[in-house]
């Protein structure tokens, strides 16, 4: 297990040359302090790195018996006595997740989500409000407790002012500082980082938090997702979580699946977009030209981005269709479909068909998008939302190869 990942024999080979922080692990590999700590953590419970901690930092180095272990393991998986082999095989990352259920974490996230209500309930999911006002008057929910769905769209239809507000890092503080108190483990997943600057608050608050509880086991992650992206990450935690992962291991499991969780956005105004600081405005103003429909899609980094501009509805819905068909292996069966929608559930719903023709897919969920997203993208939004068999890395890459 140990050996089983590219990253962890680069950390080795850093380790060769002596003892290194987790700081200069991190910089040298370039990667998230969640991945990172997460191979530490199978690298030490393996024996073959020990870690040494000293104030707020960790210092790790290659352990010398761990690596005698390591070499008469590797003879005695290979040798023909297996019965032998399997005896002195330590336990596996298996058992320890088992010994982790004992003490299953928390999952915490945004309104941003667009979870159902009754998911959010039948599996413990807390969530943490993102504030908005609508002309003016404060609405700290985020969601659809103050009002209502139909009311909210209508009002910026005839002119309202939708603005959402950052979660700060008092908030956090405050949710991080109990959850330490009480010796429980969580997982936060947030608002894109290229959206919003609630992932940054997180952050800010977290390294607060752990001067008084340095042991603290929380975990904000930067979904680098909006709307229901993050619920089908939501729904990946709550599967790791009865699986018996860790926070920590989910953690880091979502800062790579993240990168394959699709979003497919058609507007009908993107100078909604604009005016929220989300779109340029010669982008804004190129796309919403009489009778051209824009598709939109979540970047590489978690900005948005207009990709393409067809004339009509269903035409931007076949070419939503036409790139998760190609996104999603042809032999998958997919879990859940979300389609999320800003007062516009007809469309959605000849969307979700569409879907159902084309791919196989469990369920297609359709579900009502949040004001805090919604203010941004306003009335006539339809989204496409799925985990991709490739990454957006590869499809931006695809995507201009096709246009060459």
């Amino acid at each position: 297990m140990a050996f089983c990942d590219v990253t962890r024999l680069r950390v080795l080979e850093l380790l060769q040359n002596g003892e290194k922080s987790a700081t200069v692990l991190q910089e040298q590999i370039v990667i998230g302090q969640s991945t990172l700590s997460h191979h530490m953590k199978i690298l030490v419970e393996s024996g073959i790195v020990t870690a040494r901690k000293a104030g707020k930092w960790t210092y790790y180095s290659i352990c010398e018996k761990g690596g005698l272990y390591a070499a008469g393991l590797l003879r005695l998986l290979t040798s023909k006595d297996k019965a032998r082999a399997a005896r002195n095989v330590k336990p596996n990352i298996k058992d320890q997740r088992r010994k982790n259920m004992m003490k299953p974490f928390s999952i915490v996230v945004d309104t941003s989500c667009d979870l159902p209500p009754d998911y959010l309930k039948e599996h413990g999911i807390e969530v943490i409000p993102i504030p908005f006002t609508l002309d003016d008057v404060q609405h700290n929910s985020g969601g659809w407790q103050e009002i209502s769905g139909k009311d909210f769209y209508n009002a910026l239809r005839n002119g309202g002012i939708a603005k959402t507000t950052q979660i700060n890092p008092d908030a956090f503080i405050g949710s991080f500082t109990e959850y330490a108190k009480q010796g429980r483990d969580a997982l936060f997943i947030l608002l894109s980082g290229g959206l919003s600057g609630t992932y940054q608050s997180s952050m800010i608050a977290l390294n607060e938090v752990r001067d008084s509880y340095p042991d603290c086991n929380i975990y904000p992650v930067d979904g680098m997702c909006a709307t229901a992206l993050n619920g089908l990450l939501a729904m990946i935690a709550v599967q790791k979580r009865e699986e018996g992962y860790s926070a920590e291991e989910t953690a880091a499991l979502l800062e790579e699946k993240r990168h394959s969780i699709f979003g497919l956005f058609t507007v009908d105004d993107l100078m909604y977009l604009h005016r929220g600081g989300r779109l340029s405005k010669l982008s804004a103003i190129g796309g919403s030209l009489l009778g051209i429909k824009p598709v939109l899609n979540m970047q590489p980094d978690g900005t948005l981005a207009l990709k393409d501009k067809v004339r009509g509805r269903t035409a931007a819905f076949k070419l939503m269709v036409n790139q998760l068909k190609q996104s999603v292996s042809s032999d998958r069966e997919l879990d859940t479909v979300f389609i999320t929608h800003t007062d516009c559930g007809d469309d959605a719903q000849k969307l979700a068909e569409m879907v159902k023709a084309a791919v196989n897919v469990r369920r297609v969920v359709v579900i009502l998008m949040c004001p805090v997203i919604g203010a941004h993208v306003g009335p006539g939004t339809v989204t496409l939302i799925f985990e991709a068999s490739i990454t957006r890395s590869e499809f931006e890459a695809n995507h201009a190869a096709g246009k060459k």
